[in-house]
C-alpha cells in the first residue's frame, strides 16, 4: 500500500462542470474533508491567466489558491494543474508549503515549453508531474520518444491520461508496457480515467493486474465521479477497493459525507454521467466537445453518430468548431 496513492481531482476536473464556481466555503470544506479522509493528494484547481474570485478553483496564482487550503494538511499533499500554453509562469511565486506539486497537462508539441516551465517550478521549490494530453493518440514510437524525453526532465510522475475516454484493456496493456519498459525506475506511473465507455473501474483492475508492484503508483479519482461530462473514476469506489485489497486507510464515512453534503446537490443540478454521445467520441478517440456541440443543437444520438464519423481524423485530437459547424450546416441543408 505504501507505494499506491490516490489523487482527488474533484475541485479541478469537477470545475469543468460548474465553471469552477464551488464557493469558497465548499472548496474549504471539501479540501479539509479530503485530508480527514486520508486522501494522499488533493488537486485544488487550475492555474490560469485571468481574474478569479475566492469562490472559484481556477486561480491566477498559488497565493489565491492557498487561501482555501487548510493550515493543517495532515499527510495530504496539494497540487495544481497548469496548461503551459495557457499560463504565464512569471505569476508563480515561491513555494510556501500550501501547494506542493504542479501537474502539467500538455500536448507533445508543447514539450519544450513544459520542460522550460518545469525548471522554473523546480527552482521555486515545487515538485512536478507530467500529464501528457491524450496519450491514446501517441504511436508506439512517439510514446517511446516521449518517455525518453520525460526521463531527461525527471518529474515525480508520468501519468497515463485517457483524455477522451478511449482507453481499452488492450490499449492500457500496450501503453503501460512501453512506459514501464523505458521509464526511469524512480518515476511513478499515474492513471487518469474518464467514463465515456463505462470502463474506468475495470481499467483499474487491469492496471493492478499488469503493474510492476515495485514502482510507485498514483490513481486519480473524484467524488461521485464529478468531472467534465461524462465524468471520472469515482473516488468512493476506488477508495473502498483500496481499503479492501491493499489495506488502505481511507475514511469512507468522511468521503460519503462530502458526497452527500456537497457533491450530490451539484449532480442534481448539472447531471454528469454516462451519455451515448460521449461514448461515440470515446470510441473514436475524439475530443468530447464535438459531441457537446451536437448535443447543444438538440440532436439525438443517431443523428450525432452520423455526423461524428465525418470529422476528419486529423481534426479529432483537438476541437475545431469550424469543422463541426460545417458538417452540421451541411446536414441541415441536405435534410431540407
Amino acid at each position: 500500500m505504501n507505494n499506491i496513492k490516490i489523487l482527488d481531482c474533484t475541485l479541478r476536473d469537477g470545475g469543468h462542470v460548474n465553471g469552477s464556481n464551488f464557493g469558497s466555503n465548499v472548496i474549504q470544506e471539501i479540501a479539509y474533508g479530503l485530508t480527514k479522509a486520508n486522501i494522499d493528494y488533493v488537486e485544488m484547481g487550475f492555474l490560469n491567466n485571468g481574474q478569479f474570485t475566492k469562490d472559484q478553483t481556477s486561480c491566477n496564482n498559488v497565493d489565491e489558491m492557498s487561501e482555501n487550503i487548510p493550515d493543517d494538511k495532515r499527510h495530504t499533499k496539494f497540487t495544481a494543474m497548469i496548461r503551459p500554453d495557457w499560463y504565464d509562469i512569471t505569476q508563480l511565486s515561491e513555494m510556501k508549503k500550501k501547494v506542493d506539486i504542479i501537474r502539467f497537462a500538455f500536448y507533445y508539441r508543447d514539450f519544450e515549453l513544459m520542460k522550460k516551465y518545469a525548471k522554473i517550478i523546480s527552482d521555486r521549490g515545487y515538485g512536478f508531474i507530467c500529464n501528457p494530453v491524450n496519450i491514446m493518440g501517441y504511436t508506439n514510437d512517439r510514446l517511446k520518444e516521449l518517455v525518453d524525453r520525460v526521463n531527461e526532465v525527471k518529474p515525480e510522475q508520468l501519468t497515463i491520461v485517457d483524455t477522451y475516454g478511449a482507453l481499452t484493456y488492450d490499449d492500457l496493456n500496450r501503453i503501460y508496457d512501453i512506459i514501464e519498459s523505458n521509464l526511469d525506475k524512480d518515476i511513478r506511473i499515474g492513471l487518469h480515467l474518464h467514463e465515456n465507455q463505462s470502463l474506468s473501474f475495470g481499467l483499474v483492475h487491469e492496471f493492478f493486474r499488469i503493474r510492476n508492484s515495485s514502482r510507485g503508483t498514483v490513481l486519480d479519482a473524484s467524488l461521485l465521479g464529478m468531472g467534465r461530462m461524462p465524468g471520472n473514476l469515482c473516488m468512493e469506489i476506488l477508495a473502498s477497493y483500496m481499503n479492501s485489497r491493499f489495506d488502505g486507510n481511507y475514511d469512507m464515512v468522511e468521503i460519503y459525507r462530502l458526497i452527500g453534503e456537497y457533491i450530490e446537490p451539484l449532480k442534481a443540478k448539472y447531471g454528469w454521467g454516462y451519455n451515448p454521445a460521449y461514448f461515440l467520441t470515446g470510441q473514436e478517440n475524439m475530443h468530447r466537445s464535438y459531441a457537446e456541440f451536437l448535443i447543444n443543437k438538440e440532436m439525438n444520438v443517431y443523428e450525432i453518430a452520423k455526423l461524428l464519423v465525418k470529422v476528419p481524423k486529423v481534426a479529432r485530437d483537438e476541437f475545431h468548431k469550424d469543422v463541426i459547424e460545417k458538417i452540421y450546416n451541411e446536414s441541415i441543408v441536405n435534410n431540407r
